[in-house]
């Protein structure tokens, strides 16, 4: 499920999502976000709920403008992080409902990739995107 877009992300764009919680610890997020995407596959292990799951998930929650590819780094990663059972918290339901504007605000592409690792994420792979989802 892990985009291989995860993988072209830049310093600036990692350092942008460590820095995600008031600057606090961002080179312990940063070093642990660069072996989440580029040793692990994406596949966070359970001493990372804090660094980098922390700033991971507050990337996932907030589009900010000009930072779309960090937003999208964030939300596949925890999609994934929801999909193999890391994060059971995650109702992704609630966070396609919520977060629906800001997917629609990605380009085409990542917006996408998105809605894909959402439906690959639902329950036994039945999640489907609402109509007003479909890029119409």
């Amino acid at each position: 499920m892990l985009s291989p877009l995860l993988k072209t992300a830049t310093e600036s764009e990692l350092e942008y999502i460590s820095g995600l919680d008031y600057g606090q610890n961002a080179g312990a997020h940063l070093a642990a976000l660069k072996a989440v995407i580029f040793d692990q596959a994406g596949k966070l292990t359970d001493d990372q709920r804090w660094f980098p799951y922390e700033v991971i998930e507050l990337g996932s929650n907030v589009l900010a403008s000009g930072h779309e590819r960090e937003f999208f780094f964030c939300t596949m990663l925890v999609l994934q992080a929801a999909r193999n059972g890391y994060d059971t918290s995650v109702d992704l339901l609630d966070k396609l409902a919520n977060r629906a504007t800001e997917y629609d605000q990605l380009p085409v592409l990542l917006r996408d990739q998105v809605l894909r690792a959402y439906h690959l994420a639902g329950p036994n792979n039945s999640f489907k995107p609402s109509p007003h989802q479909d890029g119409a």
